[in-house]
């Protein structure tokens, strides 16, 4: 399970993991972060319980102090004033710890959402939807906005914009009950996409 990059700045920190299911190690998964998916032992998808051990493996190369835990499955850092996000896409895993409520998302080039684009584009987001790279570019932005504030009242259609800035792009969540916005920056790595927020700002309307 080879490290396969991290990003830094002052307020964030991001790793980048490569799965290999051949390393899994059930009783280590057990030992170590033991409160993130304590129950994963339970679950039949392969697949999910490697991801587990991957997440935890790469949040200790990236986070030397608190502790992993998971809380109605929400990924949290106990005993450590910092947010994370987790996101994870066939064989690759990306964690973001942050000062700020954050999100990362990776998505598939190839992945093709033109059939439920209407469940997400808004008529104020930078694209149309007739270039298929660039929905997939919206989805993933919106899937950050959407794990910033981890709120299943959130619509993606009708709460959440993407637009184009001078230095990548803005994504704006407009809730009855709150509104915030965030830059986003979206990287391209091998065959898939990666989003993440540098920051995260409350609108007072």
């Amino acid at each position: 399970m080879p490290l396969i990059k991290i990003l830094s700045n002052p307020s964030y920190k991001i790793g980048i993991w490569e799965l290999s299911n051949s390393e899994y190690d059930s009783n280590h998964c057990g030992i170590i972060h033991p409160n993130y998916h304590k129950e994963f032992n339970e679950f039949k998808n392969e697949k999910r319980k490697w991801q587990i051990y991957g997440t935890k493996m790469l949040f200790n190369e990236l986070c030397k102090e608190g502790d992993l835990v998971s809380k109605n499955r929400i990924p949290q850092i106990e005993n450590l004033n910092k947010d994370i996000s987790i996101t994870h896409t066939n064989q690759i895993i990306a964690i973001i710890i942050a000062d700020y409520p954050c999100g990362i998302d990776i998505e598939s080039r190839d992945r093709d959402v033109s059939r439920i684009k209407h469940k997400f584009l808004n008529k104020d987001d930078f694209t149309n939807g007739n270039h298929l790279e660039n929905l997939i570019q919206n989805w993933c932005m919106k899937e950050v906005l959407y794990k910033i504030k981890k709120d299943n009242t959130v619509l993606f259609n009708d709460h959440l914009i993407i637009k184009k800035n001078y230095i990548g792009f803005s994504g704006y969540c407009k809730h009855p009950e709150f509104s915030f916005s965030s830059n986003i920056k979206l990287i391209e790595y091998n065959n898939y996409f990666l989003a993440f927020n540098l920051d995260y700002i409350v609108n007072h309307d």
